[in-house]
């Protein structure tokens, strides 16, 4: 202490100064706490607003189709005047969408949202795609914000119905949205979701010809661009397991978000291991319902058995939770493609395709931009996979085809994961390139003939009832079906000797997931085939939409949604094309 009072001059006695820094300390830190919090919290309250107030504005005149002002509360507002820089003057810049920009060029920005909107409401018009109650609801994932710009990420969820559909759809996008901060004022300068449109068109900015994009997707609606490789056979020789689309469909829906509200524990298949923050879930999701189509056993994930391939150089097989070997041909669209085909772009004539051992054999059709489909009926693309446009680039995410009533792309209603989406149109979406896969069978030998098969049912509401059936190739001694309702016991619903088939009607009255075991014992004490699948039961509270209130983060966003940009999408996943 004796060398701190020469180094600085202080004479204070120790406990008198050490008194008054306790003092100064507490008369600095409570003061400036308030003063900091105050107006961070106020800031990020009004940068919230502007963006929340864009996106909707957005939405319902791209989805609904009415008349919205996209110019207010933004740099090209009617009253808002941009400073003018003078001669000399060192221009003030901001970076949106990964690039600088003056203030003079982010009106641009404005102009190219507001022929955005336009495009996908003149689009979907085209194509007779009309919804009702809509509902959005929004949660901030990721907030840069200095004192006069603001970089946010954003998720949206869509609740709403199609004017010719019952079911319900849910939608999730992500948004990056800019904003700087003129004369006190948060205003917007940029908005992107990613998309192939915003990478195809937005550094056009206003100078986007809407009309002449609108007459070339007009054009492309007409035309017959569709390559049939690998045509459909019949699945009528020994030793094949042939495909069931609805039973791949109702997988689909079981394991799919039912409302904006539902968290993915609420829907998610949990006996499966999930991508879900490893970038994307997409493939694995899209792999789970094609093994589900061709008979896949939920109490048989772990053994890796049939109908999962896991014999010669192709192999595609799904990691149950908790551990396991990976399978990349299961999670990545890519490795997908290479087991099938034999290489990484699906155009190849190997792999599973043209294999002889145990594997799938699917028809592929590449499809061009905004085309429908042909060289297939409607009734086989129930089931079907796309690879479709991603962040990882063209055919890197997948969706499964889930309704189908013909061959245009808003025939076709799909789910998916990561984005989590449920019922959606395809041509609402996805209306560039397509790649699609219609499983035909899987070659599984000698083993075929032994598995029970038992067609999955879709969600039923409580109260309502579904058929239950398990087959045989060959008459059992006995055949019986079980079913455990949430949270109760199991209980033998139905049992039938010497037969090859057995069915029930069951009505569902809780909510919740129903266990429905199926059993075949062979005749003279012979081997007993088993096979388990779960139906959801739901009540119409499960199909409310969330409340709309201002959000937090959630933590569950897989990346930040500026990371999903082309400028910057360096960002890893196994689903990556």
């Amino acid at each position: 202490m004796h060398d701190f009072r020469r180094r600085t001059g202080w004479s204070f006695p120790l406990s008198r100064l050490a008194a008054f820094c306790l003092a100064l300390l507490f008369l600095l830190s409570a003061p400036a706490a308030a003063a900091e919090t105050e107006p961070d919290e106020a800031e990020e309250a009004a940068v919230w607003t502007a963006v929340e107030t864009i996106l909707r504005s957005y939405e319902e005149a791209a989805m609904l189709y009415v008349d919205r002002d996209l110019r207010l509360g933004t740099v090209a507002g009617p009253s808002v005047l941009l400073p003018v820089e003078t001669e000399g003057e060192e221009s003030r810049s901001i970076r949106v969408f990964g690039k600088d920009m003056t203030l003079a060029q982010l009106p641009g920005n404005i102009i190219f949202l507001e022929k955005k909107a336009a495009f996908y409401a003149a689009m979907r018009q085209m194509q007779g795609i009309y919804r009702e109650d809509l509902h959005l609801t929004y949660r901030m994932e990721g907030l840069e914000l200095t004192e006069d710009t603001a970089r946010v990420s954003v998720r949206e969820t869509a609740q709403f119905r199609y004017t010719d559909s019952d079911r319900q759809s849910v939608y999730e996008a992500f948004f990056t949205v800019y904003l700087i901060k003129l004369e006190g004022r948060w205003l917007i300068a940029g908005v992107t979701d990613g998309s192939r449109f915003d990478k195809l068109y937005r550094d056009q900015g206003e100078a986007f010809d809407l009309d002449a994009a609108l007459a070339e997707f007009s054009a492309r609606l007409e035309e017959e661009n569709c390559r049939v490789a690998f045509p459909g056979t019949p699945c009528d020789s020994p030793g094949r397991i042939p495909y069931s689309g609805a039973s791949a469909a109702a997988y689909a829906y079981t394991y799919s978000r039912m409302s904006a509200g539902t968290p993915r524990s609420g829907f998610y298949n949990t006996l499966f291991t999930g991508y879900a923050g490893e970038g994307g879930d997409c493939m694995n999701f899209a792999s789970q319902c094609m093994w589900a189509g061709f008979g896949g056993s939920e109490s048989a994930i772990g053994e890796l058995g049939l109908p999962m391939d896991t014999a010669g150089n192709s192999q595609w097989f799904g990691r149950a939770a908790g551990g396991g070997k990976i399978n990349h041909a299961w999670i990545s669209c890519q490795s997908f493609r290479q087991y099938l085909t034999g290489n990484k772009e699906g155009t190849g004539s190997g792999g599973s395709n043209a294999a002889v051992d145990t594997g799938i054999y699917a028809t592929i059709l590449d499809v061009g931009a905004g085309c429908g489909f042909s060289g297939v009926a409607a009734d086989e693309l129930l089931g079907a996979v796309a690879h479709v446009e991603g962040s990882g680039g063209a055919y890197s995410h997948a969706i499964v085809f889930t309704d189908v009533t013909g061959t245009r792309r808003s025939d076709v209603w799909f789910c998916g994961h990561t984005k989590d989406i449920t019922h959606l149109k395809l041509g609402d979406y996805y209306i560039g390139p397509l790649k699609v896969y219609i499983p035909r069978y899987l070659r599984a030998g000698e083993m075929a003939g032994e598995d029970i098969r038992t067609e999955r049912s879709r969600p039923v509401e409580a109260g309502g009832t579904a058929i239950l059936s398990a087959r045989m190739n060959t008459v059992q001694e006995q055949m019986t079906i079980t079913v455990t309702p949430p949270g109760g016991a199991a209980e033998p619903v139905v049992s039938v000797d010497d037969a090859d088939n057995c069915w029930t009607e069951y009505t569902f009255s809780i909510p919740g997931l129903y266990r429905v075991d199926c059993s075949a014992r062979a005749p003279g004490g012979g081997r007993t085939a088993t096979s388990t699948c779960y139906i959801r039961c739901w009540s119409p509270e499960d199909l409310l939409p969330e409340e709309a209130s201002r959000p937090e983060e959630t933590g569950e966003s897989e990346m930040p949604g500026w990371l999903r940009q082309p400028e910057d999408a360096a960002a890893s996943g196994v689903n990556k094309k």
